[in-house]
């Protein structure tokens, strides 16, 4: 597998896609009456910053499709794509990530478009990977259970992520409490007394 480009950076700051990729997505999406583009979406920020992102292609629907309801029927503001995430399943899920914090490795992770090369990005493609968002949605039936299966899941992790973080909140405060208690007890111990000394009796 060859190489591609390296990634250009735009004048915002904005990565774009290598031209022989995006002209392979295109091509690609052309035998099937549509049209694909190359984006990179940002999935995980730290410290105000963008720390890791997704290439994500977008592929126009053919008018024929079912995704394409709403649409023609004036019920939504702009016309659907298909999104296939270039990324893959994380081992490292919910390890924590170095020099981010508390933020953990999230459920996927991207995967490196430079290294694919164009040849990688299309067999990507046609292998239809569920995790990446092909064949996942063929209607607005499926889309919007689709939508409600991912806000049920964002809504448990956060719920999980809360909880665990809740957990080293409490374990902090203890081991924090217990420190204090600990060297008031030492400094009472090594504290001078303040009671007198008892007198010498006189020897008669």
């Amino acid at each position: 597998m060859s190489l591609a480009a390296p990634v250009r950076i735009t004048r915002g700051g904005w990565p774009i896609p290598p031209v022989e990729i995006a002209d392979e997505v295109e091509l690609y999406a052309r035998a099937w009456g549509r049209h694909a583009t190359v984006h990179f979406v940002p999935t995980l920020f730290a410290n105000n910053r963008v720390f890791r992102g997704t290439w994500v292609i977008r592929m126009t629907l053919r008018p024929d499709d079912k995704r394409m309801k709403l649409w023609q029927e004036q019920k939504v503001n702009e016309p659907p794509t298909e999104d296939v995430w270039l990324h893959e399943p994380n081992p490292e899920v919910g390890k924590i990530i170095p020099h981010t914090g508390n933020l953990r490795e999230p459920s996927f992770r991207p995967l490196n478009i430079t290294e694919m090369g164009a040849g990688g990005v299309r067999a990507f493609l046609e292998a239809g990977n569920m995790w990446s968002g092909r064949n996942k949605i063929r209607s607005p039936e499926d889309e919007l259970k689709h939508n409600q299966e991912m806000r049920r899941q964002a809504t448990e992790k956060a719920r999980a992520d809360a909880q665990e973080a809740g957990r080293y909140i409490v374990a902090d405060q203890r081991r924090s409490r217990f420190d204090k208690e600990s060297q008031v007890g030492v400094i009472a111990d090594v504290e001078p007394s303040t009671r007198a000394a008892p007198k010498p009796r006189n020897k008669e």
